[in-house]
């Protein structure tokens, strides 16, 4: 930078007043900061210049912390997850998009508002609400079979993420119906309730009670699977 010229605060007023902010002088000073900035390269910096697109390192940090926080849990073998709803968190919606998620199931049945979200974020919303369908007590005289068989079906085709509102009780249960009632996800999806908890071996026994042919072959039942089954539900 040549600074020869500004020799005294005559020279720099006057300059400064014929020419303001074209002069050659103020021209070069702003050049040699732009080429000072341009030379230097924060870490990471590329992450911060693309708003518009989450990069693979910002996908993993989400993910992350969704696993340290939400008790996010990846069944084993698919590409299916359990945890937090997401109904607050658009940035995770996106997250879950870029990682390759097609589907999100909501366990509380947040409405309209969330589903929009995450259908801007690319992704399918289907809602099974587990407590009409399971915790009412309701279920118990008129078992909701129609709503379960979508569920299970549901879960089949994998990319997906489940979740209630803390990520632990409600995926619980949605985990164990799958354990019990959906041979694709038989011995993978793990619990932290047990089976023989409290009523759900009445109603389990319920759901096996009531479901028809039909609806065991649109879930791919083998015999070998039923005999598993009935093994299953004698023992809780």
């Amino acid at each position: 930078m040549n600074i020869q010229r500004i020799t005294n605060f005559t020279t720099f007023k006057s300059s400064y007043q014929d020419s303001g902010y074209d002069d050659p002088f103020f021209q070069s000073v702003r050049n040699a900061i732009r080429k000072h900035y341009a030379k230097w390269h924060m870490p990471q910096q590329d992450i911060f210049e693309k708003e518009h697109k989450l990069t693979d390192y910002e996908i993993l940090h989400i993910i992350n912390n969704l696993e340290k926080y939400h008790e996010m849990q990846k069944i084993e073998g698919t590409n299916i997850y359990r945890g937090q709803t997401l109904v607050d968190k658009t940035d995770c919606l996106q997250a879950l998009s870029a990682k390759g998620i097609k589907t999100v199931i909501d366990l509380v049945d947040y409405g309209d508002s969330y589903k929009q979200a995450i259908k801007k974020a690319g992704m399918d919303y289907f809602a099974y609400n587990i407590y009409s369908n399971w915790w009412d007590l309701s279920y118990l005289e008129t078992p909701k079979m129609p709503k379960l068989i979508e569920f299970l079906k549901k879960m089949q085709e994998d990319n997906i993420y489940i979740g209630c509102q803390h990520g632990s009780n409600d995926t619980d249960v949605a985990f164990i119906l799958n354990e019990f009632f959906n041979p694709k996800l038989e011995g993978k999806a793990k619990t932290k309730i047990p089976p023989n908890d409290s009523d759900f071996p009445l109603k389990l026994n319920l759901i096996y009670d009531a479901l028809k042919p039909e609806d065991k072959k649109l879930l791919g039942w083998t015999k070998e699977f039923e005999q598993r089954l009935v093994k299953k539900l004698i023992s809780i």
